[in-house]
């Protein structure tokens, strides 16, 4: 599926947000928002999660560490370290 994110180099991890994450395939009721983050919004949860690949034009990335934003918590997909 394609998703659009922005480039964040100060985010440690991909970070997606509930409405992508269910878009991708997982449902939000599975998921365990139990990981304490820091935003630029204050703090919040997120919960866990591993992409099978993550690809951006020729660059393909395996078994992505990201995270999915509580609901309502953040309106874009950010691109972060674990990709970048």
């Amino acid at each position: 599926r394609d998703l659009r994110f922005v480039v964040d180099t100060g985010a440690s991890v991909v970070v997606l947000t509930v409405e992508s994450a269910e878009r991708i395939g997982f449902a939000p009721a599975d998921l365990s928002f139990h990981i304490p983050v820091a935003t630029a919004n204050g703090r919040t949860l997120a919960a866990p999660v591993t992409l099978d690949e993550l690809r951006i034009g020729d660059i393909r990335e395996p078994r992505v560490r990201a995270l999915v934003a509580r609901p309502g918590t953040l309106h874009q997909n950010l691109l972060g370290m674990s990709f970048l």
